[in-house]
């Protein structure tokens, strides 16, 4: 615990020492602060972009059970290879064979 508390001190001493770059300390200029604020532009190339992805998120939604299904199939087939590889019965034959030689 004792070090942790240090490396947190130390670690709030650097963050505390961080500071904006000397290139970032540049005085804003009248003609600047007198410029209206930008202006924002029609999003209607978004919406058409929504509006295109509308039918892959359906067509997802529509196979959504399939997808469940698969996973099921596959968690299945996991539990299916999940047993010994070899089997119980030839076990102590195989090590019997391979201890003697």
């Amino acid at each position: 615990m004792r070090i942790s508390a240090l490396a947190s001190r130390a670690a709030l001493l650097l963050l505390a020492a961080c500071g904006p770059p000397e290139e970032a300390a540049v005085p804003i200029s009248a003609e600047a602060r007198a410029a209206p604020p930008p202006r924002l532009t029609e999003t209607a190339r978004f919406d058409d972009a929504l509006a295109g992805a509308g039918p892959d998120a359906e067509r997802l939604a529509a196979d959504s059970a399939t997808f469940a299904a698969r996973a099921e199939a596959l968690r299945a087939r996991v539990g299916a290879l999940s047993g010994p590889v070899v089997d119980p019965a030839v076990r102590p034959r195989l090590e019997a064979a391979t201890a003697g030689g």
